[in-house]
């Protein structure tokens, strides 16, 4: 959530709660669930570790839901440049050694706040499955079983939005936030980039 003067809070939410549920009705799952909790867990304590070293950002905390594989992460920002810093940090590999690549998620100018192209998680996440060899059969059967399975960006601010410059974002009813998705199994979103100017009043 963005305040007028670039400040305000980020927060990120993984929810494999149905992923968790078909690996249930499976049978045998519980020690795989805790297993992948903890991952995050420890994922998360490092990030945060590195992240309380920028300047600009703050209150780190996260919230874990281990019976349904669900949590949150949030930070405050003081700044878009702070916020830059922070999903940078946050969205590093966990392999990689050195320092930090610095990426532009937000520009700000006034009133004017733009998302840019940037979106390493899905640029992964595409390569991934690239890699593979068998895309077409792999993206066949991934949409099969996990077809809602989705990566959802909103953009959030605390007075109202004047104009969007990307079509594929929905304004909310009370024309203060904006929110764009992104399928990661249907190929017909493959397309899709997140790049949109948001002027707020």
């Amino acid at each position: 959530m963005f305040k007028k003067d670039g400040s305000g809070t980020y927060s990120m939410t993984v929810d494999m709660s149905e992923m968790a549920e078909m690996m249930k009705s499976l049978g045998g799952a519980d020690e795989e669930i805790a297993e992948a909790t903890e991952e995050m867990e420890v994922d998360f304590e490092d990030k945060m570790a590195r992240m309380e070293a920028i300047s600009g950002i703050s209150n780190g905390r996260n919230d874990f839901d281990r019976e349904k594989l669900k949590y949150t992460v949030l930070f405050d920002f003081d700044n878009v440049e702070a916020l830059n810093k922070g999903m940078s940090e946050f969205y590093r590999d966990s392999a990689a050694v050195g320092p930090t690549k610095q990426s532009v998620f937000f520009t700000q100018k006034g009133n004017a706040f733009e998302r840019t192209d940037f979106n390493e998680t899905i640029d992964n996440f595409k390569k991934g499955l690239e890699g593979e060899g068998e895309e077409e059969f792999d993206l066949e059967m991934a949409a099969l079983m996990f077809g809602d399975a989705a990566y959802e960006q909103i953009i959030e601010f605390d007075t109202k939005i004047k104009s969007v410059s990307n079509d594929e974002y929905k304004l909310s009813e009370d024309n203060k936030s904006v929110s764009w998705i992104y399928r990661l199994f249907q190929k017909e979103d493959y397309a899709k980039k997140p790049k949109a100017k948001i002027v707020i009043r």
